[in-house]
């Protein structure tokens, strides 16, 4: 195999790797029910985390949780008295950064699938015959495996 052939090959897999990567970040286990409302409870501000896709109004519920959430602990110390873990919405604030950050994931995967899209066609205008030969054997075998 020609030195070009096999770094278009590893290559190839490479970005092979990365749609799987990103097949798996496109189907999320959400912890929280997604709708956060910057108010806890009013949900007529809410913002839905399903669909939000700016990443800074994400970054602010974030902050404002982190915030809260201290806050809350310093609050529990000063008084002295052990108050049960601070929750938001129903849901402590860990799940909440989870979701927002598995939000934040999905809306950088679109950019990142386009330009993996973009590289898988480079690398196809670019195999030699006998490399295109070789994976068409190899995809051939594994069918009649």
């Amino acid at each position: 195999m020609a030195k070009a052939d096999k770094k278009t090959l590893d290559l190839i897999k490479e970005v092979k790797r990365r749609k799987e990567e990103i097949s798996k970040a496109e189907r999320p286990n959400w912890k929280t029910n997604c709708s956060f409302s910057p108010t806890n409870g009013r949900q007529n501000d809410a913002i839905n985390l399903h669909v939000t896709k700016d990443v800074q109004t994400l970054v602010s519920c974030a902050a404002l949780l982190r915030e809260q959430e201290r806050a809350y602990n310093e609050a529990a110390t000063d008084l002295s008295v052990d108050a049960p873990e601070f929750t938001w919405g129903g849901f402590p604030v860990s799940e909440w950064l989870d979701d927002i950050k598995t939000r934040i994931n999905k809306t950088q995967i679109a950019t990142k699938k386009s330009q993996l899209e973009k590289l898988e066609t480079r690398l196809n205008a670019i195999i030699s015959p006998e490399l295109r030969r070789d994976m068409e054997l190899e995809a051939i075998a594994a069918e009649l495996d």
